[in-house]
């Protein structure tokens, strides 16, 4: 077994361990999304994990039950979705450093950044507003590099 197996079997024992001690009941679905995005490094629309569960993982679910996972897994805060602008929200496991995202507004490539100056620029200003900075997300929409 790969290290990275064994690190996604310690995140899903977790997983799973947490949502028994919430009252909640796991399903192997949610597993498995929580498999795929986990060894995935692109940020997944609900339809890409429908197909990637059928084709991959042979999992047949429909689009609501990824629906519901997702909005579960955010509610654990082990998810993130981001919004590309196109309609589509995109997902992604909550387990790195914070980052920020620039999305390219005519192909939809979603780049991960961060930026020590602006992150140390949005405590000033939340400290000169007299606002505690809890949380942010900042996403830059532009044009990218091949798309120019």
């Amino acid at each position: 077994m790969e290290k990275h197996e064994q690190s996604f079997d310690s995140f899903l024992e977790n997983f799973k361990k947490t949502v028994s001690k919430l009252g909640f009941k796991n399903s192997t679905q949610k597993d498995y999304l929580l498999k795929i995005l986990y060894f995935t490094d692109k940020h997944l629309s609900a339809e890409e994990l429908v197909k990637i569960s059928k084709d991959k993982y042979k999992i047949d679910m429909g689009i609501a039950t990824v629906y519901r996972a997702v909005k579960f897994f955010e509610e654990l805060n082990i998810i993130k979705s981001l919004d590309v602008g196109d309609g589509a929200k995109r997902y992604e496991l909550n387990l790195s450093l914070h980052h920020d995202h620039m999305i390219c507004t005519s192909c939809s490539k979603i780049i991960e950044f961060n930026d020590d100056v602006i992150e140390e620029q949005q405590e000033v200003v939340a400290k000169s507003n007299k606002f505690v900075l809890k949380d942010h997300i900042m996403t830059i929409y532009g044009i990218c590099e091949d798309c120019q």
